[in-house]
C-alpha cells in the first residue's frame, strides 16, 4: 500500500476561484492521462494487431483489457509525467489521498483481527492495542471538522506501526494489488459477457447484406431468458423469440459454434421455399419487394469471383429487412454456368453445399406438408439473409430454445477487410431498411410503399 503523504510539497491556499481552478485541473490531468490516453492507446493498439494479422477481429474484453493495463501502468509512474507535482501539490487532492490510505489500512486491520487464522499469528497484548489504534483513528476520520491530513497523521502513524511490526505478513506490493483488481475486473467483464450481453464477430457472409464480414455486433442474453453463466440453462423464461428476429445460437454437436441467423418459422408454423426464392409460412407468401440487382463476390474468400445478385426487401412479423439471392439469368456473369438446384450460378463451383432452392424435402428427411415443413415446440426455423449462401434449417432443422444465446443489437465495431468502417459503427441490426436510386421501377416503389403498410393478419 503506498504512502500518500510521502508525495506532494507545500500547502496551497488561495482564493476560492484558485482552488476551484486546481480543483478542475486536478481531474482534467486524471481523466486526460488515465482516461483518454490510455483508451486511444487500447484502441489503437487492437486495430494494429487487427491490421497486422496478428488477431482476428476486436472484442470488448480486449479493448478493457488493453485500458486497464496502460491506465495501471501510467498511474504507477505518475510522478514521473508532465503536471504531476502540480496535481500532487493540490490541498484537497491530497486530502483525499490521505482519507483513502486510511480507509485502506483500516479495512485490511479490521479483516486480519477478525479472521481467526490471522488473529492466532498475534499475541492478544499486541492485538488489543491494535484494536485501540484502529478506534482511534476511525474517532479521527468522524469527527466533524478533522479528517485533515494533519489531524490524521498521529493516529495513522500509530496504526501502521502497530501493522507493520505485528501485522506485515498481509502486506503486498502495489503490483500485486494492481493484478488483483486487474483479474476481478476481468472476471467481472466475464459474467457480464455470459449473463448480459456478449460480443461476436461475424465469420461469414451468410447475413448479407445485412451483416458483413468482419461485422461485430452485441448480443442481448435477456432477450427471451435468464441464461445461467457457462450453461445452457435458462431457469427463468419470459420470451420467446418471433418472426423476423435475427438471434445467435450454438450449432449442435461437438464444436459447437456460433451461428447467426433470422427467424422465419416459430412453433407450429409450416415453412416453404419456392422455386424462385419466395417463402411462404403457413400456405401464405411472405411479402417481399424487387430492389434491383447488385454485383458482388460470390464467396466469403478474397479474391472470390464476382456475381450477379437480385436484391429484395421482405416483410416478416412486423421487421423489415433485406435479403440477397443469386441471379437466375443463365449465364449471368460471364464465365461457365454450371446448375445446382433450379438456380444457375456463374463461374467455378462455390466449393459448398449451402445453396439451396426450392426447400423440396425437410431436414428430417420426411416428405413435407403442401404448407412446408413444420417447426416443432420449443424450436425456430432460421434462415441467412443472403439465401443462396446460407446454411442454416434447411440442412439441419429447427433449433432449439434451449440453444439460443440471445438477440442480436447493434453492429459496435466493422473491420471488414482489415480497415475500420466507421460508417457501419452503431448501425441498429433490426432498423428498418431504406431503398432509393434511379434503378427502381415504379411497380418496385408502389411495392416498397404497400410493404411499409401491411394489411391486418399479414406475417
Amino acid at each position: 500500500m503506498e504512502d500518500p503523504r510521502k508525495v506532494g510539497g507545500r500547502d496551497a491556499g488561495g482564493s476560492l476561484g484558485r482552488r476551484l481552478l486546481r480543483a478542475v485541473a486536478v481531474r482534467l490531468w486524471f481523466f486526460v492521462v488515465v482516461g483518454v490516453i490510455p483508451a486511444a492507446a487500447s484502441v489503437a493498439l487492437n486495430v494494429l494487431l487487427v491490421r497486422f494479422g496478428f488477431l482476428e477481429g476486436i472484442a470488448p474484453w480486449q479493448l478493457l483489457l488493453g485500458f486497464a493495463l496502460l491506465a495501471y501502468g501510467v498511474y504507477g509512474v505518475r510522478d514521473r509525467l508532465p503536471l504531476w507535482s502540480l496535481v500532487a501539490d493540490d490541498p484537497a487532492y491530497r486530502r483525499r489521498q490521505v482519507r483513502r490510505h486510511a480507509a485502506q489500512i483500516l479495512r485490511v486491520t479490521r479483516r486480519a483481527l477478525r479472521r481467526p487464522w490471522y488473529r492466532r499469528r498475534v499475541a492478544p497484548p499486541a492485538a488489543n492495542e491494535i484494536e485501540a489504534a484502529a478506534d482511534a483513528l476511525i474517532v479521527a476520520l468522524k469527527v466533524r471538522g478533522g479528517g485533515e491530513p494533519e489531524s490524521l497523521h498521529g493516529p495513522l502513524d500509530r496504526l501502521e506501526r502497530l501493522f507493520d511490526q505485528h501485522l506485515g505478513f498481509m502486506k503486498v506490493s502495489v503490483y500485486v494489488e494492481y493484478a488483483g483488481q486487474i483479474g476481478l475486473a476481468v472476471l467481472v467483464a466475464f459474467m457480464l459477457r455470459e449473463s448480459l450481453v456478449e460480443a461476436f464477430k461475424i465469420p461469414s457472409g451468410s447475413m448479407l447484406p445485412t451483416l458483413e464480414l468482419g461485422d461485430h455486433i452485441f448480443v442481448n442474453k435477456l432477450q427471451y431468458g435468464i441464461r445461467m453463466p457457462f450453461t445452457d440453462w435458462t431457469p427463468v423464461e419470459y420470451a420467446e423469440p418471433r418472426r423476423g428476429d435475427v438471434i445467435v445460437f450454438t450449432e449442435a454437436g461437438k464444436n459447437g459454434d456460433d451461428f447467426i441467423k433470422r427467424v422465419v418459422g416459430i412453433p407450429g408454423d409450416r415453412v416453404r421455399v419456392e422455386e424462385d426464392g419466395t417463402l411462404a409460412i403457413n400456405g401464405r407468401t411472405v411479402p417481399r419487394c424487387p430492389a434491383g440487382v447488385v454485383r458482388a463476390p460470390l464467396r466469403d474468400e478474397p479474391g472470390s469471383p464476382l456475381g450477379d445478385f437480385d436484391a429484395f426487401v421482405e416483410s416478416l412479423g412486423g421487421a423489415r429487412y433485406a435479403i440477397r439471392q443469386i441471379h437466375d439469368a443463365r449465364g449471368a456473369g460471364g464465365g461457365t454456368a454450371y446448375r445446382h438446384g433450379t438456380v444457375v450460378y456463374p463461374g467455378p463451383a462455390m466449393g459448398r453445399p449451402f445453396p439451396m432452392r426450392p426447400l423440396h424435402r425437410c431436414p428430417e428427411g420426411r416428405d413435407p406438408d403442401p404448407r412446408g415443413c413444420a417447426v416443432p415446440a420449443g424450436h425456430v426455423f432460421v434462415m441467412g439473409d443472403n439465401r443462396d449462401n446460407s446454411n442454416d434449417s434447411r440442412f439441419w432443422g429447427a433449433v432449439p430454445f434451449e440453444r439460443i444465446k440471445g438477440k442480436a443489437m447493434f453492429i459496435w465495431w466493422s473491420n471488414a477487410d482489415k480497415s475500420v468502417e466507421t460508417e457501419r459503427i452503431g448501425i441498429g441490426i433490426h432498423d428498418g431498411v431504406e431503398v432509393f436510386g434511379p434503378e427502381l421501377t415504379d411497380a418496385a416503389r408502389r411495392c416498397l410503399r404497400d410493404l411499409e403498410n401491411p394489411p391486418p393478419g399479414s406475417q
